[in-house]
């Protein structure tokens, strides 16, 4: 057969065998190669996979803007409906859908929650992450007039002392080469407790999978609209009672270190209230808060600053403006907590205050919590979401505000 080949071509065969005989071993080992090579790209597989969940969950924490007619971004929405969603199953609020419905609901809770339904259910199981505490407590400062206001303050502790100053050194003139005599300020300490605050959503059991945003959307603005009114009224109105633990809020206050204005005698209706009353107010107040003061009252008391506008030139009230309404060009903030305008006896009621709120502190411990809470509404077949909030509002200046009390007979 070799007979048949030119002499070229059997130089080129045997050049061909001896590149076979001396690569004979790597190929050989090329099954072993080509295993080691499937194994790698498996595990580039799984990482790939797991690098796509994580940028997924990334994404899903990244804050979405809020769209119009919304409070709170769809992600918290979700996160708030899943809370309730995965509640109601756990207390058997969704036995009344059928299988698939029911389904579909808890899968797409437990999907936001990243969670697996294989074992039981916990409230402690579910914590809400603090990007979307955060914008509950941003609803909150949007509904409340005194978180708006006041200085928010986060406690490190249950309980935490800060100092004020209670008595400013007063500086004078000092004689040449005289001695200079020691001016040593006052101190006071005040006390923030924190203490726990909430209440409970109810939410109809007839509920469906696809109104999971809207539902949360409903979670979050009810519970934020609640806990801004008890912050107000605790930080307006707390009057030393047990229903405020024993804790006074910018009126009692106000009152108990005289700094306020009581009209006489017969003066126990808000429509007896005159424009001379409102300024006697500011002169209750040190002139360190004139910056930052303003009036707060309701908003229905519009219909009394109005009547002190007696002509087109003597115009003390403004319903508007850059800022908004003024009275004698101090702001007014409208408070909804605050006592409205009649002209009904109110004695010794609270009609309105007037100082720089900003020297009220807010503390705050830690952050707040949502989770379901207890089968409390079996009578009514409903789901109960429970917002907690652990706060103190405590005055760090004494002359800062000044109130408006009715007479007292």
């Amino acid at each position: 057969m070799t007979t048949n080949l030119t002499e070229e071509q059997l130089v080129e065969f045997r050049t061909i065998l001896n590149d076979v005989k001396g690569g004979w071993a790597e190929i050989k080992a090329l099954p072993r190669v080509l295993k080691t090579v499937q194994d790698e790209n498996v595990e580039l597989k799984s990482s790939l996979t797991k690098l796509r969940k994580e940028v997924l969950t990334l994404a899903q924490r990244t804050v979405q803007p809020i769209r119009k007619h919304e409070v709170v971004t769809h992600d918290c929405a979700r996160y708030l409906a899943a809370i309730a969603y995965i509640g109601a199953e756990k207390y058997n609020k969704l036995s009344h859908l059928n299988s698939q419905h029911r389904d579909l609901i808890l899968n797409k809770s437990a999907e936001v929650l990243g969670m697996e339904l294989r074992t039981a259910l916990t409230t402690t199981d579910i914590p809400m992450p603090i990007e979307f505490q955060s914008q509950v407590v941003e609803l909150v400062w949007t509904y409340g007039d005194f978180r708006r206001n006041a200085t928010p303050f986060p406690m490190g502790t249950g309980t935490v002392k800060l100092p004020k100053l209670k008595t400013s050194p007063a500086f004078g003139l000092i004689a040449l080469s005289g001695n200079v005599p020691e001016k040593s300020p006052q101190i006071a300490f005040v006390t923030f407790s924190a203490e726990k605050s909430g209440g409970i959503v109810r939410i109809p059991s007839e509920i469906d999978a696809d109104a999971i945003i809207s539902v949360g959307q409903f979670v979050a603005r009810y519970g934020a609209r609640e806990m801004a009114k008890w912050e107000d009224t605790w930080g307006f109105l707390a009057d030393g009672s047990g229903t405020y633990d024993a804790k006074s809020g910018v009126c009692k206050t106000a009152d108990t270190l005289t700094f306020k204005i009581q009209p006489g005698a017969g003066n126990s209706r808000p429509s007896n209230l005159t424009l001379q009353n409102f300024r006697d107010l500011r002169a209750k107040v040190d002139q360190a808060a004139y910056n930052n003061a303003a009036y707060y009252m309701h908003r229905t008391m519009e219909a009394l600053l109005v009547t002190y506008n007696t002509s087109t030139t003597v115009m003390p009230y403004k319903d508007s403006g850059p800022n908004g309404p003024t009275l004698d060009g101090f702001p007014i903030r409208w408070v909804g907590v605050l006592p409205v305008y009649d002209t009904t006896v109110h004695l010794n009621q609270y009609q309105a205050v007037f100082g720089d709120l900003t020297y009220w502190y807010l503390g705050e411990r830690g952050s707040m919590r949502v989770d379901v809470s207890n089968d409390i509404y079996f009578a009514t077949d409903e789901v109960g979401v429970r917002f907690l909030e652990r706060f103190d509002p405590e005055l760090m200046a004494d002359q800062s505000n000044a109130v408006l009390q009715l007479s007292a007979s």
